[in-house]
């Protein structure tokens, strides 16, 4: 039935909105509390760690239910990222770091599925999710990297 698997499709694809839309306030908060850094980082993991059993789903619900649970981390990365924009930007370029924040993150919503198509195109569907895991992956690792540098006090001579 096309009108079923139409609705289906639908809700899957929603159902990260939904779960951002309902964890970004919690997680912002969370933040607060205990540091974006540590959102952040948790949440990138969380995604790969997400990604990979989707990559061997078996029926939508599965599916959704992954897809739901990543979007709740979706929902923390924002948050995070932009209150490390402000800890980290002066006021004099805080427009100007949001705006290549939004560029870099609208290059991501074209590129992403067209890199995804082509991936799935030559090696399925499951390559998808695991190319993806593997890009979330080098992001965790590089923003851990990233992070801890700034933390570590510069021996001046």
């Amino acid at each position: 039935n096309v009108s079923n698997v139409a609705f289906i499709s639908g809700m899957i694809a929603s159902v990260p909105g939904v779960a951002a839309l309902l964890s970004a306030p919690r997680l912002g908060k969370l933040g607060d509390r205990i540091g974006p850094e540590k959102i952040l980082i948790t949440a990138l993991i969380f995604s790969v760690l997400l990604l990979i059993p989707m990559s061997y789903v078996q029926t939508p619900l599965q599916l959704g239910i992954l897809r739901f649970l990543l979007g709740a981390a979706d929902g923390a990365l924002l948050p995070a990222v932009q209150t490390l924009l402000v800890y980290n930007s002066s006021n004099q370029i805080a427009g100007r770091i949001f705006g290549y924040n939004q560029s870099f993150r609208d290059i991501g919503n074209v590129t992403g599925p067209l890199m995804g198509a082509a991936i799935s195109a030559n090696y399925g569907f499951r390559a998808v999710f695991l190319v993806t895991a593997g890009v979330v992956l080098f992001n965790a690792v590089y923003s851990w990297n990233s992070l801890r540098r700034r933390r570590i006090p510069q021996v001046s001579n």
